[in-house]
């Protein structure tokens, strides 16, 4: 009897009790690369979803109840029930001279058979620039009637 108690106080000096906070959510349906989600109530929209096997999706449907996600892999490992979980980055693609001539797919991985790319030298951000960024405002224009005219 005492071994068990010794056992058990052991494996209790062995708990960790390190919280981490995780947003995850439940594959509700997938279909033609698109997967509907249930919670992720904290996603943002163009935000990357992790789900099961490494493969990365886009948040973009923030429906109320349910998560649109684009899937940016191969879907015919996911399945209605897998638990999907956000990363906290917004889509974003490496850039570089390392990746001059070659092929890649959406999130900058080469698939032209050349093996892996170098990856970029770190910028002072660190960090890969989002996928779209703001418009540029237009200059002003004037107005029609102090234009020149035109014969």
């Amino acid at each position: 009897m005492s071994t068990v108690i010794e056992q058990i106080e052991q494996q209790i000096a062995k708990l960790s009790t390190k919280a981490v906070r995780k947003n995850t959510g439940i594959i509700r349906t997938v279909a033609d690369g698109v997967a509907k989600i249930d919670g992720l109530s904290d996603v943002a929209y163009n935000e990357m979803i992790q789900f099961p096997g490494g493969v990365i999706g886009i948040a973009l449907n923030l429906g109320a109840d349910e998560v649109g996600a684009v899937v940016l892999g191969d879907v015919s490992q996911l399945k209605e029930g897998d638990e999907v979980s956000t990363t906290g980055k917004l889509l974003s693609v490496p850039v570089g001279k390392a990746l001059l001539g070659r092929t890649v797919d959406a999130l900058g991985n080469p698939v032209d058979g050349k093996g892996r790319s170098v990856p970029p030298r770190p910028t002072r951000s660190r960090r890969s620039p989002p996928a779209s960024w703001p418009a540029s405002r237009f200059p002003s224009r004037s107005s029609p009637a102090s234009r020149p005219s035109t014969p």
